[in-house]
């Protein structure tokens, strides 16, 4: 299933997927073979709460790292989805419309949003955080987080 980074907040254990890579707006890149599959963190879809709907572009669409490129609407907020990468949509996940919560299910397999054909793939890398960079980022939205709870 692969290596996670962990850390834990009251009863949310937030994970990061070793091997991916992270955009400061919360989406992740797994690169392979001169594309991209792209979804949402784990950190944002707790953030945000349960994935009701999802609005996306369709394939052949050709997208610029850091364009909206959907909508993604939970019970607490409505989201631009904004690629981490750039190229030319191949694939929308199939399941998405029927099933949008795999997105809280599991973020880094399942629901994964879209495949894209990468552009420019050591600029996007050049870009992104790995793992471990995007671990601590995400720490430290956690503390912030829990600075809005508890003060």
């Amino acid at each position: 299933m692969g290596e996670f980074l962990e850390t834990t907040f009251e009863k949310f254990i937030f994970k990061v997927k070793v091997g991916y890579l992270y955009s400061q707006e919360e989406f992740w890149a797994n690169f392979q073979n001169g594309a991209a599959t792209v979804g949402l963190t784990d950190f944002m879809q707790k953030a945000k709460g349960d994935v009701a709907f999802l609005e996306t572009v369709e394939p052949g669409v050709e997208v610029k790292r850091g364009q909206e490129i959907g909508k993604i609407e939970t019970i607490k907020a409505t989201f631009g989805i904004l690629s981490p990468v750039s190229g030319k949509i191949t694939e929308v996940n199939p399941e998405m419309d029927a099933s949008p919560f795999l997105i809280n299910h599991d973020p880094y397999g399942a629901g994964w949003i879209y495949r894209i054909k990468l552009s420019d793939p050591e600029g996007d890398k050049a870009q992104l955080m790995d793992a471990k960079e995007y671990f601590e980022v995400m720490k430290d939205k956690v503390a912030q987080e829990a600075k809005k709870l508890y003060g």
